[in-house]
């Protein structure tokens, strides 16, 4: 049993590597998506509101940019969840190869 798990490790070793590149290429990636959108969805609030304001532009047309401006925002906190996942398969594998 334990030259079985000794085989496996090695692999297990692989795979903790891959997934803690995959995290740091997500964390970095992750942060400039925030920023970059933020900054891009307060642009579409403001031209939506503007434009209705203004009348430029009808309900409906303005509720579109809004959701856009909401889905450019929400989207850095679902890539957030995602590394959050790989971080805990991570840990996963660094446990088992710990044991």
């Amino acid at each position: 049993m334990k030259f079985l798990k000794m085989i496996l490790k090695l692999p297990a070793l692989l795979m903790l590597l891959l997934f803690s590149l995959i995290q740091w290429i997500g964390i970095f990636l992750t942060s400039l998506a925030g920023g970059v959108l933020g900054l891009l969805s307060f642009l579409f609030v403001l031209a939506a509101v503007a434009s209705f304001l203004l009348g430029l532009s009808s309900g409906s047309e303005a509720f579109r940019l809004l959701a856009i401006a909401f889905v450019l925002f929400i989207l850095p906190y679902i890539a957030e969840w995602i590394v959050l996942k790989i971080t805990a398969l991570r840990c996963v594998f660094a446990d088992f190869i710990r044991s």
